[in-house]
């Protein structure tokens, strides 16, 4: 476990009142830095200065642990979780499961009947 302090540095400014928590490895204080990133975007968003602004994670002795800007924070992509024992859901068909096509028309039949009515004169 590791107590990391999270700074924002903004240009060359410090901000003050860092925040601080104990995280169980860097990949934890990674995630915990998007939060706190996206946290401050919804409440102060409309900053664009913001999106140039790092977050710097140090220990208690003020070693640099890992430093994020509020870019790649916001718009890293998400890797996604590969789950073996997922599966989709199988389309009823006529014997107990749905054919594709089934389900579309199902969709179109509101849309259908809205195009045959007819509008009065």
């Amino acid at each position: 476990m590791v107590h990391a302090c999270f700074n924002i540095r903004l240009g060359g400014a410090w901000l003050p009142a860092p925040a601080a928590q104990w995280v169980a490895d860097l990949d934890a204080a990674r995630a915990t830095a998007r939060t706190i990133v996206q946290g401050l975007m919804r409440q102060h968003g409309g900053d664009p200065r913001l999106l140039d602004a790092a977050l710097v994670i140090t220990d208690d002795d003020g070693r640099t642990l890992l430093e994020q800007t509020f870019r790649e924070a916001l718009y890293l992509p998400v890797e996604p979780v590969t789950d073996p024992y997922r599966r989709r859901p199988a389309a009823k068909t006529a014997g107990g499961l749905r054919a594709p096509r089934a389900l579309l028309s199902a969709a179109l039949r509101p849309i259908r009947r809205l195009a045959a009515a007819r509008i009065p004169s």
